[in-house]
């Protein structure tokens, strides 16, 4: 079993799951394109408020709205801290295997 296996096996959960969320916001972004295009960012604004706030009764509206945006904002932060993670395994695991070749020696090469 290699040295990296558990980082490797962390970045490609990592990956996985970044994509799982970049799937997630690609749709939101997908539905939320006409409501851009017929009425700027208060468009999209409306069409977030009808979504938070469909099948609920009026009293708890301004809650599920605050709600709503809370849920956007964690799972887009949540997505870049994903993003950086697997960055950074990627760049420590490249590393590591550079590093593993640098102290080789050559038995037979010839010094002229």
């Amino acid at each position: 079993m290699q040295p990296n296996w558990t980082l490797r096996q962390l970045l490609a959960v990592l990956r996985g799951v970044g994509l799982m969320v970049a799937l997630f916001w690609g749709l939101i972004l997908l539905q939320l394109i006409p409501a851009l295009w017929r009425g700027g960012l208060a468009g999209v604004r409306d069409h977030i408020e009808r979504v938070a706030t469909a099948g609920l009764p009026p009293e708890r509206w301004s809650i599920a709205v605050i709600r709503m945006y809370e849920a956007l904002g964690s799972t887009f932060l949540f997505g870049c801290l994903l993003f950086l993670g697997q960055r950074y395994l990627a760049r420590r695991l490249n590393g590591a295997s550079r590093g593993a070749g640098r102290n080789m020696t050559y038995l037979n090469s010839s010094q002229s």
